[in-house]
């Protein structure tokens, strides 16, 4: 894998019907660490991450990879973008290989044939933890078991940048702990990784913890630094304050705070 790039999403808004989704929203996402993103139903994370992999077309402001426009450069930067929806996209009635292996002919070079695809679904499926279930149904797999077969399907191109939605919705704890570890162990290979949750469970392992409210940063930091700055002293507190005084107040108290300006050093 190529040195990945530094995605900066830099004063991104969007509007749609009128109203604004996201407003002024400013992070750096860096190789080779975890980044939550995380907030309450109905803030804005999906919107974000569709913009950060030009899914989604930013109404103000842009995002950059290594520096240029990533929606202008979308189509250069395809392979280089992997993203997990919420929802699973894999046929039901096929088998964890028949999966992948369909998902690569729609998806690789027509170069990437023979033996080179064999391997390439081989090398997937045994770093996703999957090959002795290669010739399982997707329908016997458990809800962790599934997730792990669409982040293969990503997986199979390679990307330098994978962003997923909500991709412990519906998990027990233990499979979400297990779920963590895995894109922990993506993201030291070298890759840019980010989740959207509204999960607190797990923070400490993430690299980067971004807040959202009402479509705005309220804050970018560290577990330890989110609790200081919220004046709380565990994780599950972090709403409550911020539904006591409001996405502005807190806002507003992100913006002239150091890690505001920390988070705007690529």
């Amino acid at each position: 894998m190529a040195s990945p790039p530094l995605i900066q999403v830099d004063d991104v808004s969007f509007t749609a019907g009128g109203r604004r989704i996201l407003s002024d929203v400013h992070l750096v996402l860096r190789p080779g660490q975890v980044t939550a993103i995380l907030g309450p139903s109905g803030c804005g994370k999906t919107t974000l991450v569709k913009c950060v992999v030009a899914a989604q077309r930013p109404s103000a402001g842009v995002v950059r990879a290594a520096g240029r426009d990533l929606w202008e450069g979308r189509r250069a930067f395809r392979r280089l973008l992997g993203y997990v929806p919420q929802d699973d996209i894999v046929h039901r009635e096929l088998t964890v290989e028949q999966a992948l292996r369909y998902a690569a002919l729609l998806r690789l070079d027509a170069a990437v044939g023979g033996d080179a695809l064999r391997t390439r679904i081989d090398t997937v499926l045994k770093l996703l933890g999957l090959d002795e279930r290669r010739r399982l149904r997707i329908h016997r797999l458990s809800g962790g078991q599934r997730k792990r077969v669409n982040i293969g399907i990503e997986l199979l191109a390679d990307p330098d940048v994978l962003v997923l939605d909500e991709p412990a919705s519906g998990l027990d704890p233990g499979t979400e702990e297990d779920l963590l570890k895995l894109l922990l162990r993506l993201a030291s290979q070298g890759r840019t990784v980010v989740l959207t949750t509204h999960s607190m469970e797990y923070l400490a392992a993430v690299h980067l913890i971004v807040l959202m409210a009402e479509g705005t940063v309220v804050f970018s930091g560290s577990l330890r630094e989110l609790l200081a700055h919220f004046g709380v002293p565990h994780a599950a507190e972090v709403f409550k304050a911020l539904r006591q005084h409001g996405a502005d107040y807190w806002a507003s108290r992100y913006r002239d705070s150091p890690f505001a300006a920390r988070a705007r050093l690529a």
